[in-house]
């Protein structure tokens, strides 16, 4: 309820959408992304955070296979995160190479990322 009436708040004041602000911690935003790809029934490939990366360096956190054949690949930074060099040149390669990627800061950017 107290969500709910902060929500409404946040709307009357002209703020934007809970959902829309960065996340205060990467792990929250990963597990709201696997959620949403999970209610989808999307195939998702999801990096650790809790041990060392056991993929390519610069792999995006989530390769995610879509319905109608999308592959969609997703680095999720918290609202202070920066990605690295090698994180930013390994999605520019891959849209080099035809592929759609993004670097995401919240949820709602992440749907709205999913949803073009």
């Amino acid at each position: 309820m107290l969500s709910r009436m902060a929500h409404n708040k946040a709307r009357r004041n002209g703020d934007p959408e809970p959902e829309a602000q960065p996340a205060e911690r990467e792990r929250g935003l990963h597990d709201e992304i696997l959620l949403a790809c999970s209610e989808r029934g999307w195939l998702v490939i999801h990096s650790r955070m809790d041990l060392p990366s056991t993929v390519g360096i610069g792999t995006a956190d989530f390769v995610i296979l879509a319905d109608g054949g999308r592959t969609l690949l997703v680095e999720a930074k918290a609202r202070n995160g920066k990605p690295t060099a090698a994180q930013l040149a390994w999605l520019a390669w891959a849209k080099k190479l035809g592929h759609r990627g993004a670097v995401v800061r919240s949820l709602a950017e992440f749907l709205k990322f999913v949803e073009e």
